[in-house]
């Protein structure tokens, strides 16, 4: 079978037919090697204990050089974790200085139980956007690119009803032209209807069959890590209470 003669053949729907399967599968073999990189629960234990370290001894500057160095799904989450704690102890802090600014010398003191209050609340928010954070972070790394392969699988189809579409009108029109007697007259435009509508079935076939296998396999991955994220968190609002 010569797949040169039958891509021309298909005409000019073949061309995002073809942009649409390499795209998928470069996708495909990125995911699988990413996926089936994810660490064990044992070097994820290890690169929590090993930041936890670093925080501890040198804090927030010396654990984000550390990570800056490093690579992998425990690196990256660690570090949005860290950024987005340090934006948040910024805003914190620029909103205290600007109530003390605004408040001048008329500021009156606090009784104990307000400012507990107070302090529990502001914890928890942190605690709350650091969750999300982690969700997001842990997401963005599994799932990667999972959506532009779904929308492959759903697109190719269309893709080659398009080409069928277009085919046909070419058939009618040399029918219109040239009249019925010779087959060889529709015999190029039902050629390109078939050619586009089977490889657009081709392309989308394997691309949501591997779709649901790898959104599974990022589900089990993203399962694993958020444990170790979620203790990485809570170390961050241990500091945050600490602090205060």
């Amino acid at each position: 079978m010569n797949f040169v003669q039958l891509f021309k053949d298909g005409g000019p729907m073949m061309w995002p037919l073809l942009i649409a399967a390499l795209v998928g599968l470069a996708i495909i073999f990125e995911r699988m090697i990413v996926l089936h990189r994810m660490p064990s629960a044992k070097i994820c234990e290890k690169q929590l204990n090993d930041i936890e370290d670093v925080l501890v001894k040198g804090g927030l500057e010396a654990a984000a050089q550390k990570l800056a160095k490093g690579k992998g799904v425990m690196n990256y989450i660690f570090a949005r974790l860290i950024k987005r704690f340090d934006t948040l102890l910024t805003e914190r802090r620029d909103l205290e200085q600007r109530r003390t600014e605004l408040a001048g010398a008329s500021v009156q003191a606090v009784d104990p139980v307000t400012k507990f209050l107070a302090s529990q609340q502001e914890v928890a928010e942190v605690r709350e956007e650091l969750f999300v954070t982690i969700d997001d972070a842990v997401k963005g790394y599994v799932s990667k690119f999972l959506p532009a392969l779904n929308t492959i699988g759903s697109i190719a189809p269309l893709l080659g009803l398009l080409g069928t579409i277009t085919g046909m009108i070419t058939a009618f029109a040399s029918i219109a032209a040239a009249g019925t007697g010779d087959p060889k007259v529709v015999a190029g435009g039902i050629s390109q209807a078939l050619i586009t509508t089977a490889t657009g079935l081709i392309i989308a076939i394997p691309a949501v069959v591997t779709y649901r296998y790898l959104a599974g396999k990022a589900d089990q991955s993203r399962s694993g890590v958020e444990l170790y994220a979620v203790s990485f968190a809570n170390t961050l609002i241990a500091m945050l209470e600490k602090s205060k």
